[in-house]
Parts: structure tokens; sequence; C-alpha cells
């Protein structure tokens, strides 16, 4: 029933897709056995490679997931070359789950130096430049960035499925604040908020924090247009906040000049529906998020708002 309910799910599908092309790491879906039920994208980001000589060779046969050994909610696999690859039961829950996401392969925290690497190859009867091509395309993440990467997919697949939840307020306090978690992660901003509009009052509050002393600023609602946030929601239009660099519009807004940078994007349902707004912001002259992070946190949050299709 629900492996049927997988392979038919055109949303989860794309929402596996649409990860793939921002975090440009593989994710696929097997069913219990290790048989390929969804594979979005099987050309890139070292999946040639793995299928030559790491987890991937298995794919298709009993033994793929007698690779992973549990680790916390998730399974885990580690090749010979020490790239790990993680498996998502679905659902989540359940002692004998009827598929699993695969997530992987990538490098965690940093590559090894390259004689290790070309050692292992040696090994291995290898050609080491056929190996580098694939090396090239596999992400280095950080640990806090992978652990965010799988909540939030596996809370986004488990919503698109409709499986985990039956309260959507629920839902949407848990995907956003993963979604949260993420976005600080892959930008190493120490600040961060997720604020939901209320449509009857027309006023944003917290709905998700991180970095935030919430006591300190009372978690007062925000009106339309009022703020940076405010305006971000009322004019549907994404804000950068770099020191010196700050639209004229808003920058008699800014009221925190500790603040470095800041990013500010409304959260839209299919590009029309306001549904809040996100702020990230960090302390450090010098970061990810003051250079190339804006259109990152952009497509997670269209991801992410993109499966709320009757969100209320």
């Amino acid at each position: 029933m629900i492996l049927d309910k997988i392979k038919k799910s055109q949303k989860l599908e794309q929402i596996l897709l649409n990860f793939i092309d921002v975090l440009r790491i593989n994710i696929m879906v097997v069913d219990a056995k290790g048989h390929p039920v969804i594979v979005p994208k099987a050309n890139g980001y070292g999946f040639h490679g793995a299928t030559q000589w790491g987890l991937y060779q298995h794919l298709g046969r009993p033994e793929f997931l007698l690779n992973f050994q549990k680790e916390g909610h998730y399974l885990k696999s580690i090749d010979a070359f020490g790239f790990h690859s993680f498996a998502l039961p679905v659902p989540i829950h359940e002692p004998n789950p009827s598929a699993y996401l695969i997530v992987g392969p990538v490098i965690l925290n940093k590559q090894k130096e390259h004689p290790a690497y070309q050692a292992i190859a040696q090994d291995m009867d290898l050609d080491y430049s056929d190996f580098q091509e694939c090396l090239n395309e596999i992400r280095v993440v950080s640990f806090n960035s992978l652990k965010s990467i799988l909540d939030l997919l596996s809370e986004l697949s488990q919503y698109a499925l409709r499986m985990k939840y039956t309260q959507i307020e629920q839902s949407t306090q848990s995907i956003f604040t993963n979604l949260l978690d993420l976005s600080m992660a892959l930008t190493q901003a120490e600040c961060g908020s997720i604020m939901l509009l209320n449509n009857l009052t027309n006023e944003l509050t917290i709905l998700a924090s991180k970095g935030i002393d919430l006591q300190k600023i009372q978690n007062i609602p925000v009106k339309l247009g009022e703020g940076i946030a405010g305006l971000a929601a009322q004019k549907r239009e994404s804000f950068v906040i770099n020191e010196g660099h700050s639209n004229n519009r808003i920058r008699h807004l800014l009221k925190k000049p500790e603040l470095k940078c800041a990013v500010v994007l409304p959260i839209m349902k299919n590009n029309k529906e306001v549904l809040g707004v996100m702020n990230i912001s960090t302390h450090q002259e010098s970061s990810r998020l003051a250079t190339h992070s804006q259109q990152m946190l952009k497509s997670l949050v269209e991801i992410t708002s993109g499966t709320f299709k009757n969100f209320h």
C-alpha cells in the first residue's frame, strides 16, 4: 500500500529532484529489498563512480541495504574511500519500513589528502584519473549540515505522502524548524527565525527561531509593511542587507547595527500566497551569507513551501 503510494507520488519525486538540484547530492528511493523505486537523477554527484566501485554496485539486490548500519533514526554506510551514504526509513518510525530514501555519497567535513585516495584506488585496482572525476562531483558537507538535510528531507517526504501527521499545525512547526536549521547550517549563520502570517490579522509572528532571545524581543507581532520582515511579506520581495550595501528603501528600518549581513525572504506557496518570512543573519563581516547564499536559501524555501499544497 505505502510502496504503491510512493511509486505514484509525483510530489515526492519532484521534492527529491529539487533537493538534488539545490544541494548537488544524489537522492533516490529503494524498496525493502534494495530495488530502485524512484531515481530522479542518476547521472551525477558521484553516482557513476559509486555504481562501479562503491555502494551503488549492489543497487537492485538484497545486499544493498545490508551495507547500512543503524545511526540514530537513520542508517549509514561508509565505502572504501570514506564516502558516506544514508538511508532514511519510510515510514521513519516503523520497525519494517516499506522503502528507504538513499542520500549520498557525500564527504563529511573534508576530503582526504590525494595520496590517501591514490593508495586506496591502487589497492582496488582503479584508474585514479577516473576516480578523480567522480571525486570532484561529490559534495563536502559538515555533520550539522548533513543532519539538517536528512531531517528536512525526511519531514517533507513523510508530509508529501501524508503518512506522518494528523494535524497540519504539528507538521508545519516541525518542517519549518528543520528548514531553519538547514538554512543556518549551510550558511553558518548564528541567528535566524521563521515568521508565519496570520491572514485574519495581517500580522507575522515567530514560529521557529535560533540564536534569538525571544524574551528580550517579546515576540511582538509584526504587521504587513512594518519593519524589513513586514515589508518582505507585503512586497513579496527578498532583501539582502550587507554592511554598507543595504537597499535605500530599507536602510532606515535597520535596528541592529551589530548584524553584518542578513537575508530576508518571503515564504510563498505556488509563488502567489504569502505564508510567512524567513530571516537569516550573522555577526560576521565575511560569511557565506554575504556571498552566494541568497539563491540557495530561496530555493530551499520554495521546495519547502511548495509541499504545503493544502496549507491554511
